[in-house]
């Protein structure tokens, strides 16, 4: 890993940080832990190679850590240390910044549901505390809840949960993207359980990766 040598806090975080692939990496962990392969899966396009060698230095920087499940379960994942979970604001400003200013995908660019629903992640809801959705969107998984009035999102199910959604790709990708509303994903989703839950789960959702209307313009500042 190459250094920058500058007595510069960012320089700094970048020596860690900023080679290609290693954001991408805390991207794939902060809905939760993750195995290897699911890694590789979560970063299409990266050598195995250089998989190993990004997870061997952001373990040796104290980002991530390696774990292993107790049984049955007896598998191996990767997750977030304190560190880790510290660089979340990072990512989310890159999110929005990302989505103003950045150039939209192109169509065969690639396209998972965990990275979309980043975006909806810490926006407003009107889920109580303590009522949980599970959305399934094709084989992936995600637990939907609340969090002093936030939503809060993580791969795998939910427990007990008030509802549970299973909705086609397409329909949601159309809701992030605001080319439909809740009603209408409700609509060509199937849900089990609470439909109420079930709606409140799904409104942070609604145009969260929609490119944001352009600021008004400032008045000229007068002489």
């Amino acid at each position: 890993m190459k250094h920058y040598e500058q007595a510069c806090a960012i320089a700094r975080a970048l020596d860690i940080v900023g080679d290609r692939w290693s954001l991408l990496l805390v991207r794939e962990l902060t809905l939760g832990p993750r195995r290897y392969r699911d890694l590789a899966a979560g970063l299409p396009g990266i050598p195995s190679n250089v998989l190993a060698a990004r997870l061997k230095d952001l373990q040796a920087a104290g980002v991530i850590t390696r774990r292993t499940l107790p049984a049955p379960t007896d598998v191996t994942v990767y997750e977030l240390t304190e560190a880790g979970r510290a660089l979340q604001p990072a990512l989310s400003e890159l999110l929005h910044w990302g989505l103003r200013y950045a150039p939209e995908p192109s169509q065969h660019a690639a396209a998972q549901p965990g990275w979309a629903l980043l975006a909806a992640a810490g926006r407003p809801t009107a889920l109580p505390a303590g009522q949980t959705c599970e959305l399934r969107v094709g084989p992936e998984i995600f637990y939907l809840g609340s969090d002093a009035g936030t939503l809060t999102v993580r791969r795998g199910p939910a427990p007990d949960g008030d509802a549970v959604i299973t909705m086609p790709a397409g329909t949601f990708y159309s809701l992030l993207t605001g080319q439909t509303t809740v009603t209408g994903a409700v609509r060509h989703a199937t849900v089990d359980g609470e439909p109420e839950i079930a709606r409140r789960a799904l409104e942070p959702l609604a145009a969260a990766g929609a490119k944001p209307a352009p600021s008004p313009a400032s008045p000229p500042a007068r002489l």
